[in-house]
């Protein structure tokens, strides 16, 4: 009998994964976001540090998730998913903010492109979809 691990590994993603980039198809009352990877703290404590820069916070309601997937871009830059739902348009004040006060780079899923705030843009099909199931 396989493990989880080894079906996982015939499968190319964790079991429920429908193999869809997080972002990639919108979904209503929802948005994701990616944030670079600063290299200097854990990316859980980033997702933290940016979610609640905010003093006072934007958002009235609704949730931010570190979904643990990460995209490596071909560059080498590794960037983390953040989905959030509810009050779409204080979430993305709120994350903008973060971002920028701590000097870390957001960026998006715009059709078959990934979009960098630096402007730059890598074909998806040339990034590397991952699950971080670390959540340090």
């Amino acid at each position: 009998m396989l493990t989880k691990e080894e079906l996982e590994k015939i499968l190319g993603g964790p079991i429920g994964f429908d193999g869809t980039i997080p972002g990639a198809i919108p979904v209503k009352g929802k948005e994701v976001v990616y944030f670079c990877n600063d290299g200097q703290r854990p990316w859980s404590k980033q997702f933290n540090a940016i979610t609640t820069y905010s003093n006072p916070p934007h958002v009235q309601n609704g949730g931010a998730n570190a979904g643990g997937w990460n995209l490596i871009l071909p560059d080498g830059s590794i960037f983390y998913e953040i989905t959030y739902h509810g009050d779409l348009a204080g979430w993305r004040q709120d994350i903008e903010e973060g971002a920028a006060g701590l000097n870390i780079t957001l960026a998006r899923i715009d059709g078959d492109k990934f979009v960098v705030a630096d402007g730059r843009v890598f074909a998806l099909s040339d990034c590397v979809l991952k699950l971080d199931r670390l959540q340090t």
